[in-house]
């Protein structure tokens, strides 16, 4: 399906692309190889460049009579700003940051800069998304071109940014991945576990996820498409079959969530954070964050579930007025419908002050 042109819209498919590693609060049954540090990040979304392609992807996936749940599904998802989420366990210190786009197309940062993936002066550029990833960070120019910033050890944020024509982009642990105009899929990074193929993988995608060691895709035909590390589950070989719209990647655990506004839920639920049966509910938008996940509902409020020994998931969820959700480590963000950012959860290295970020961020105004 061709892309008529590319807008600053970005088309919220992905609700979350979160993910962790897993030295520290758990027992053996969460624990993995580790070179030192673990991790944990999402974005609000994995962002689709241009709103023809989103929109048209999504109305295949239902029939006419849904039309109007995936005009309201579409506008959760339509923003003219990115916020994400990252950060990790290393030495035992949990270390997190958080990005946003900014009215002019630049980038603020905040939170732990120990690998540069969060200078406090920000990002120039005129960038339409954004993605948080362990240690590393990711920016969609509005050319088509992948910015990249960060830790680069294992090729995962090459400073020179990768060229090409993309639409989306997502961030994971040590693995970066891009949607192509065409659909398919480009990967680089580290690939111990299969989670970022050189070769790329070829399909007909429209959003993306990355988690720690697994990738997610999103089909047109709503099915996910599943590589990487499937240990716990969260990234079965055969795909998870269904009728979806947008996807999240957590550390040991996958999200889906369905055209119903139910989520789907599969790999690791050590901490609650991915319930087999999932979760029912009217949701607009997902989000996995390190062992906790997060929803958005149609009137604004956040939805949490899973680990929240820091605060990141209130069981009673965050009321408010929000348009985008992001979830880290140990720390949540959210999107206000004025531009502003709440945040809460652990705020050690300043990723999430309870006061907020207020500065001039984008924000969809879409009607919920």
């Amino acid at each position: 399906m061709g892309i008529r042109r590319r807008t600053t819209r970005q088309i919220y498919l992905a609700g979350g692309l979160g993910f962790t590693w897993f030295t520290c609060p758990f027992n053996n049954r969460s624990r993995a190889w580790c070179d030192s540090s673990c991790m944990a990040s999402t974005s609000a979304s994995v962002t689709v460049g241009t709103e023809s392609l989103a929109y048209d992807a999504l109305r295949v996936l239902v029939n006419w009579q849904r039309e109007r749940r995936l005009k309201r599904v579409q506008a959760a998802r339509t923003a003219t700003e990115l916020i994400a989420a990252g950060g990790g366990y290393y030495n035992g210190d949990q270390l997190g940051h958080s990005l946003a786009l900014q009215v002019d197309g630049s980038i603020a940062c905040w939170g732990w800069n120990g690998s540069r993936q969060a200078p406090p002066d920000g990002i120039l550029g005129d960038f339409t998304a954004v993605d948080a990833g362990l240690w590393h960070s990711l920016a969609l120019r509005r050319d088509g071109s992948v910015a990249c910033w960060g830790r680069n050890r294992d090729r995962q944020a090459p400073p020179a940014g990768v060229p090409g024509n993309f639409v989306a982009i997502a961030a994971g642990g040590y693995h970066s991945l891009a949607i192509r105009h065409d659909g398919s899929v480009a990967c680089w990074g580290r690939n111990n576990e299969g989670q970022a193929p050189p070769a790329g993988v070829p399909g007909n995608f429209v959003a993306i996820a990355a988690g720690f060691t697994q990738s997610l895709a999103l089909r047109r035909d709503g099915s996910v498409a599943c590589w990487g590390w499937n240990l716990n589950g969260q990234a079965p070989l055969a795909g998870v079959p269904g009728n979806f719209v947008a996807i999240a990647a957590g550390a040991l655990h996958s999200l889906a969530l369905r055209v119903d506004g139910s989520i789907a839920c599969w790999g690791g639920d050590h901490a609650g954070q991915a319930p087999p049966d999932g979760i029912p509910g009217d949701f607009m938008a997902i989000a996995a964050g390190m062992y906790h996940s997060l929803a958005l509902r149609r009137d604004g409020s956040v939805a949490c579930w899973g680990l929240n020994n820091d605060g990141q998931a209130p069981p009673a969820g965050v009321p408010g007025n929000f348009v985008a959700i992001a979830a880290g480590a140990g720390h949540s963000l959210a999107l206000r419908r004025d531009g502003s950012v709440a945040c809460w959860g652990l705020n050690t290295n300043g990723e999430a002050p309870p006061a907020g970020v207020s500065r001039p961020f984008k924000a969809t105004q879409a009607d919920l």
